[in-house]
């Protein structure tokens, strides 16, 4: 009989325990700082195209990587574009889209929302070039970061 008794209690205290390990989602959280703890860690730029040509967008600090985690870009009405992004320093392409305008195909405002993001390391620059002569609006979106 005691032999039941302490299997039960020991079937009782391994639910428990099972039940506490497992009752919460995992979460994954970055060690150490990952978002800037300066008053605005958020960092936008947005502008317009009209030819072919690489032109750097946006640039980090010598002291913050930045990380672009939102991308939207439109053609003229009836045009399309084939946004590419490349850092500066290496010229690895790190980003590139075909977009529609509105009145062609469906076509309209594009928003990509990254998961990762594209990391800018501190003093590198994004470049973007449009591979279209349609005017391309670009939106960019991200927060400052720890190197």
């Amino acid at each position: 009989m005691k032999f039941i008794s302490r299997l039960s209690m020991l079937a009782t205290t391994c639910i428990a325990i099972g039940w506490t390990v497992v009752s919460n989602p995992a979460q994954g959280h970055p060690s150490g700082m990952v978002v800037s703890t300066g008053t605005n860690p958020i960092v936008n730029v947005a502008g317009q195209l009209s030819s072919s040509a690489w032109v750097t967008v946006m640039t980090a600090p010598a002291d913050q990587d930045i990380v672009v985690t939102d991308l939207v870009f439109s053609a003229n009405h009836s045009g399309a574009g084939e946004p590419e992004l490349r850092l500066g320093s290496t010229s690895t392409t790190v980003g590139r889209y075909f977009i529609f305008g509105g009145s062609y195909n469906g076509g309209g405002p594009a928003h990509f929302s990254l998961l990762t993001g594209i990391r800018i390391p501190a003093g590198d620059s994004l470049e973007l070039n449009i591979n279209t002569t349609n005017y391309v609006n670009y939106s960019l979106s991200g927060y400052y970061a720890q190197p």
